[in-house]
């Protein structure tokens, strides 16, 4: 589910495909009209589906739930679990230092607001 508390659509890749065309022939009219007739949920979905397109046809075929967006192969989002047995000494002592130095300004500024 989305954060909205929705499911998400899944698209087949040949129904990816149909829309994109069928937009940019020009058949279904301009983008906010196009996805309300393709039963979307917004133009947004179609406008990434054309850039793709435009890119290179076949990835449309492709499924990028999940994988990583940035060019350095970061993964954004939720940060995983910290897994302390799993790490060196030093970067035990290295993540529990920066631990201990947030949980400090943390202290300090529920004091500079008078919370105890």
């Amino acid at each position: 589910m989305g954060k909205t508390g929705r499911e998400n659509n899944s698209y087949s890749a040949e129904f990816k495909l149909k829309a994109v065309e069928q937009y940019l022939s020009g058949e279904i009219g301009g983008l906010t009209i196009a996805a309300r007739q393709l039963g979307l949920r917004s133009k947004t979905q179609l406008s990434r589906w054309i850039k793709l397109y435009k890119q290179d046809p076949e990835l449309l075929k492709q499924d990028n739930r999940g994988k990583t967006s940035s060019k350095d192969g970061v993964r954004k989002g939720r940060p995983k679990k910290v897994k302390l047995d799993e790490m060196s000494k030093d970067e035990q002592i290295e993540y529990l230092k920066m631990e201990n130095a947030i949980l400090k300004k943390a202290r300090a500024l529920r004091r500079n607001y008078g919370e105890h």
